[in-house]
């Protein structure tokens, strides 16, 4: 079976990210070390970081849960928060986020705002926050049409996003 898993924060999408900081959250909770439990605990990352179901994920041999998951769980351990660079490039395009919020459009504070729960989608504010260089939120052409809607960059930053600099951001 061929699995697919990142070999850095970098490149992990913030879904995943998303997914293991709430699969990190409720096994700190339970703080019990039996061995199902810690199985089932590599079983859920592995699945996290593959995209494939926990039940195939389950059908693995037991070295190679532990091989993949330590994978991970040292990936994610070596990460260092930084402060967020405000800039990535994604498809060729540059994107900046104005990381002093006296400084960003009132639509952008609005639409934060709007959002009811960030930890179910949070590429929905980084959509908000990174706007493509040299350009403004909301962006309108001379028919009043905007022509860098968030829907955009949302797609895009759905499945191109850095995770070092998602992480960053949410840090932030």
């Amino acid at each position: 079976m061929k699995i697919n898993l990142p070999a850095s924060i970098h490149e992990c999408k913030p879904d995943q990210l998303v997914k293991w900081l709430m699969l990190a959250e409720v096994i700190k909770e339970k703080q019990n070390d039996e061995l199902f439990q810690m199985l089932d605990f590599q079983c859920q990352l592995i699945s996290i970081f593959s995209g494939m179901k926990v039940n195939k994920v389950k059908q693995l041999a037991i070295e190679d849960v532990q091989r993949l998951s330590g994978h991970l769980t040292r990936m994610i351990a070596n990460y260092n928060y930084a402060e967020p660079l405000g800039e990535v490039t994604v498809n060729g395009q540059r994107y900046v986020f104005e990381k002093d919020f006296r400084l960003i459009s009132t639509g952008q504070i609005i639409d934060l705002k709007l959002i009811e729960d960030i930890a179910s989608d949070p590429c929905k504010a980084v959509a908000i926050c990174y706007i493509e260089e040299d350009m403004d939120y909301c962006q309108e052409d001379s028919k009043g049409r905007i022509i860098n809607p968030n829907e955009n960059r949302y797609k895009i930053f759905k499945q191109h996003f850095p995770g070092d600099e998602f992480l960053n951001f949410f840090g932030f």
